[in-house]
């Protein structure tokens, strides 16, 4: 009996340690600073009107979650709006479209923070000049608006819906893009025609993952530990592990992630798992595109999360880049999609998890603050 209880104690007592030196390695013990964006009170703390809107701001979707956006304070009821490029992915991003539709779902969020807060915004975009280091993308300027009812200010996320309303898609989807002259929209609902869709959005996501140098920029934003996401608060991670488990599997899979190959077939394994999920696909559509397109492009993404009751939002973009390994089947998938207009998002639906995705890593508003 006694040896019996000393092989216990020796086993619990290693099974401890082995506990410990993950958490430890993991950094789950630390003040999660990257994720106190999500929380009501960020948002309550900021001291000024601007700094809580600029805190919705930064709760919006964005390209690989790379939040490439800079605000400058112009006086207390307007900010100007620039574009990061520092955080250009120049693989997979090459022509920055993404990171213009970034831009737009900015511009969103903002606008529903401050609407919840009582506020109307005008926004007038400005001429992009993508070739310089701090393009500016447009001034948002707040006025007082009565006729404005606020809502619960602890809503709001890149991918959880605000309205829980399971009305008509489609009417829903017309709501959002009528304010966007130009904009048009294909929903993919039949089981022939998303099976048709997804046999490209899989060939896609298998040249992107084989593809070495889009696989090494996607894991330099990738952030696995807690300790990563303190220390940048952007780029992916494993946000829909459940928290238990998270402190394992990320050192480990940081560790496995020198392999690319093992990388990117990973990735592979996990679209399919996605795509089985998703019942429905929107295609946002506009001819002939240009630059501040893609900013309104973002908006209209943005304003679907917000009023899409029912479904989780994730955006399929790679048939849409540019890299050349890609350039064929974007060709291919917008001669069979875009006869409507050139398509510039792919939007997946899958009904609405209980799995929060709050946790990905977020920058600060002092973060994104130009001096």
């Amino acid at each position: 009996m006694k040896k019996r209880n000393k092989v216990m104690i020796v086993t619990v007592s290693f099974l401890l340690v082995v506990v410990l030196l993950f958490v430890g390695f993991d950094g789950s013990f630390l003040n999660q600073k990257y994720a106190s964006v999500w929380s009501a009170k960020y948002i309550e703390e900021q001291d000024s009107i601007q700094s809580k809107l600029i805190a919705y701001g930064i709760r919006a979707a964005s390209s690989h979650n790379t939040q490439p956006w800079l605000v400058k304070t112009i006086d207390d009821a307007t900010i100007e709006l620039y574009a990061d490029m520092d955080k250009a992915l120049h693989v997979v991003d090459n022509d920055y479209k993404q990171l213009l539709m970034s831009q737009g779902t900015f511009i969103e969020s903002y606008k529903l923070g401050a609407s919840i807060n009582g506020y109307s915004v005008n926004v007038t975009y400005h001429e992009v000049d993508i070739t310089e280091d701090r393009p500016l993308i447009a001034t948002l300027h707040i006025q007082q608006d009565t006729e404005l009812h606020g809502e619960d200010s602890t809503s709001g996320s890149t991918y959880d819906s605000l309205n829980t309303n399971n009305g008509d898609l489609r009417v829903t989807i017309d709501e959002c893009i009528s304010d966007y002259p130009g904009f048009k929209y294909t929903l993919v609902d039949t089981e022939s025609e998303v099976e048709k869709l997804e046999e490209m959005l899989l060939e896609g996501t298998i040249i992107e993952s084989k593809d070495k140098e889009a696989t090494q920029e996607l894991l330099d934003v990738f952030r696995w530990t807690e300790w990563d996401k303190n220390e940048y608060r952007y780029g992916l991670s494993l946000n829909t592990l459940p928290t238990l488990i998270r402190p394992f599997v990320q050192p480990l899979m940081k560790i496995l992630s020198k392999d690319l190959d093992s990388f990117g077939e990973s990735g592979i394994k996990q679209f399919k798992e996605r795509l089985e999920k998703q019942t429905k696909y929107i295609l946002i559509q506009r001819d002939n595109p240009v630059t501040l397109d893609y900013v309104a492009s973002g908006q209209i993404y943005q304003q679907l999360v917000h009023e899409v009751g029912g479904y989780d939002l994730r955006p399929a973009m790679q048939v849409l880049e540019n890299f050349d390994a890609m350039k064929n089947l974007n060709m291919q998938f917008q001669a069979e999609y875009g006869k409507n207009g050139d398509v510039v998002w792919v939007i997946g639906l899958q009904e609405k998890s209980d799995v929060s995705t709050n946790s990905n890593p977020r920058l600060l508003v002092e973060d994104i603050m130009i001096q």
